[in-house]
């Protein structure tokens, strides 16, 4: 936790002072036995009720400032903590967020949600622990050794001789339980991976009844994790026995030298009593460093983990980009460029090379697994090609860096993506300048969206739930088509963005998009030919190789893939 002690900065004053009222209870706790064995010793033989009360008294004061003390000291604790695990997040969200998606892939979404959630929690815990006890414990433990000594040194060695042992037996027990817990969060990981994949896909689980292959999936992987957990608890729980037995055999020696020494005149009854309190001191607060000790392990493992996100290298999207000039007013050239995920044992795309004209409308089409997608990616700056080369130009001239390139285009996913507000803030998000009500009509008309925004209540300022479930699939397409509009961006990107609307509704929108966005580069990705037939250029993908690039006609003509396509689509 090396790296995240900066996260302290503006709570050094809690972090200080949470341990110091801890402290502080600790010194009125060594200071109880003394005042017993002076009530055993003194006050009950030979003193007055009235010493009696008095001392009750002290006792009853020392007990209402400890709670008050320790309230405090909780309060800063948890404070500390707090302010800690809500510096460190904003900062690993804000890290995770600028990563490139290379890096994102490799560390996957599921991680990253844990490391975020899970892991910054229980940060938050061990931090909150340890500021509690690093100084109390201690502090507890050789005031309580101490205070035996100046009472009995002979039997001061029994204390030591405890304490040696308690600390090996929680240092073996802690280097056993940490690969242990390193496993447990690598299984919280697969664990959220795999139910965000079927609370995703519950549709099509339901649909091809894989319901009970799924459900056995999810025991097989929370067997592992009970597994897990049950090798971690078990570990853990030898803590107490173990601890209990070492303290009572202690306890046991004490009380029969003590025993001895009381009928030798050596030590007397109430110095026998405040040993006793004073062992059992020492046991509180030995089992109290066991927990913290195995919640710093977990802290540890955890703390590793979000510092290997916060050390990854930030995406540069300022970093200046190798400027090329088109020669013949091109939009976009693709030059034999290939691409292959990480970990991946065979190309996504390979080979591809074709060129687009400024203002052109290009077609994307292909199987399943064919790369359309990875293509887009690679069109919105997210991914890099390997080999080969893709460059965009904007009156000539290519991107002087990513963040250019990615303000360059565009893009409407192929899950409509809206998020809770109203109709007016999900149009308007990502914008800098802030349109009229005018211009946003105009491009709700251009995607085909005016009419049923119009027949709202609200019209632009109608609500929109989480994801935009109060809008049909189609209307959510269009209302992200007119999001997109509205940043004027020289590359518009559908991405299977109008799979959801009809072929009228389609041809619609495809006519406003050309006869409006003039000045615009329209790449469109489909699975229907027809959407396609008046791109100036279709390019056909099959398993990742560019299987042709031709208008309609000509592929239809030439190319029997594309001509399978479009007449399993058609009975012409």
């Amino acid at each position: 936790m090396k790296t995240l002690r900066i996260y302290f900065k503006g709570y050094l004053k809690e972090a200080v002072l949470g341990p110091l009222f801890k402290l502080l209870e600790a010194a009125f706790e060594l200071l109880v036995p003394l005042i017993i064995a002076e009530i055993v010793d003194h006050i009950i033989p030979i003193g007055t009720k009235k010493q009696l009360y008095a001392m009750l008294l002290i006792l009853f004061a020392f007990a209402c400032i400890g709670v008050l003390v320790s309230i405090t000291a909780q309060y800063y604790s948890a404070k500390a903590a707090v302010g800690f695990t809500k510096q460190m997040t904003q900062d690993l969200f804000a890290k995770i967020v600028s990563l490139s998606q290379t890096e994102r892939d490799k560390l996957g979404t599921d991680s990253l949600v844990t490391r975020l959630t899970s892991d910054s929690f229980q940060i938050q815990t061990g931090i909150n622990q340890f500021l509690r006890l690093f100084l109390r414990a201690p502090i507890i433990v050789c005031g309580a050794v101490i205070m035996s000594f100046l009472i009995s040194p002979k039997l001061t060695v029994y204390f030591l001789v405890m304490v040696v042992l308690l600390f090996v037996i929680v240092l073996a027990l802690s280097n056993l339980l940490g690969p242990v817990y390193l496993k447990i969060r690598r299984a919280v990981d697969k664990m959220v991976s795999l139910t965000r994949q079927q609370m995703q896909g519950v549709r099509v689980i339901r649909a091809f009844g894989q319901a009970e292959t799924e459900e056995k999936e999810f025991a097989d992987l929370n067997q592992d994790y009970t597994h897990l957990q049950l090798r971690a608890g078990g570990l853990s729980a030898l803590v107490a026995p173990l601890t209990f037995f070492t303290v009572n055999v202690t306890l046991l020696l004490i009380i029969y030298q003590g025993g001895q020494s009381i009928q030798n005149q050596v030590l007397s009854q109430g110095q026998l009593i405040a040993l006793v309190n004073y062992l059992l001191q020492i046991l509180t607060e030995l089992l109290k460093t066991t927990m913290l000790v195995a919640s710093l392990n977990q802290s540890f493992i955890s703390a590793g983990r979000i510092r290997n996100v916060l050390a990854l290298p930030a995406e540069d999207v300022r970093a200046p980009l190798t400027q090329e000039v088109s020669q013949d007013d091109l939009a976009l050239t693709v030059q034999k460029m290939s691409f292959s995920y990480p970990k991946s044992s065979s190309p996504a795309l390979k080979n591809l090379d074709f060129k687009l004209q400024t203002s052109g409308f290009l077609g994307i089409i292909g199987g399943t697994g064919s790369g359309k997608s990875t293509l887009v990616q690679l069109f919105t700056g997210l991914y890099h090609p390997q080999k080969g080369n893709l460059t965009l130009f904007n009156q000539n001239k290519s991107p002087k860096n990513l963040a250019e390139w990615r303000h360059w285009v565009g893009l409407v996913p192929q899950k409509a993506e809206l998020f809770q507000g109203t109709i007016r803030s999900n149009l308007l998000l990502g914008l800098e300048r802030k349109p009229d009500d005018e211009e946003l009509w105009r491009a709700l008309d251009i995607a085909q969206a005016g009419a049923f925004v119009r027949e709202k209540d609200s019209r632009l300022d109608s609500p929109v739930t989480a994801f935009g479930r109060n809008f049909s699939g189609g209307q959510r397409q269009r209302l992200t088509i007119a999001r997109a509009i509205l940043r004027r961006p020289p590359f518009l990107i559908l991405d299977d963005a109008t799979s959801a609307l009809d072929y009228l509704t389609e041809n619609r929108l495809l006519t406003a998009l050309r006869e409006n966005l003039q000045g615009t580069t329209l790449i469109m990705v489909s699975q229907r030919t027809a959407s396609l037939k008046e791109a100036d250029n279709i390019l056909l993908l099959d398993e990742g190789r560019q299987a042709g690039f031709d208008s309609h006609e000509e592929l239809l003509k030439h190319s029997s893939l594309y001509r399978a396509i479009h007449y399993s689509q058609h009975n012409d």
